[in-house]
């Protein structure tokens, strides 16, 4: 039941923006790959939440050539780590 509760309150930590907010999107440099220079991004998101944990989450990203993109792909890496959370989470148990 605990297990189903942390998911459930990570997808509505995702869905309610009130709690998750970009907080900023910074272009650092120009980074180098194997089509050449791209956009090199720091995307910060907040998440706030009344009862659970408050913390700033910052993604370094290269690539996308735009702030929408930059924010998008950094959306996906941690709705990715927020999954990754969850499943550990899961698997953790405390020593009784």
């Amino acid at each position: 039941m605990a297990n189903a509760n942390i998911k459930k309150r990570l997808a509505c930590l995702l869905s309610n923006f009130d709690r998750l907010r970009r907080q900023a999107i910074q272009h650092t440099e120009m980074a180098t790959s194997i089509e050449g220079s791209v956009a090199a991004w720091k995307v910060t998101f907040q998440l706030d939440g009344e009862d659970s944990v408050r913390a700033a989450i910052h993604i370094p990203l290269a690539g996308p050539p735009t702030h929408y993109e930059a924010e998008q792909k950094a959306l996906q890496i941690l709705q990715t780590f927020l999954d990754d959370a969850c499943e550990a989470a899961k698997k953790y148990k405390l020593a009784n």
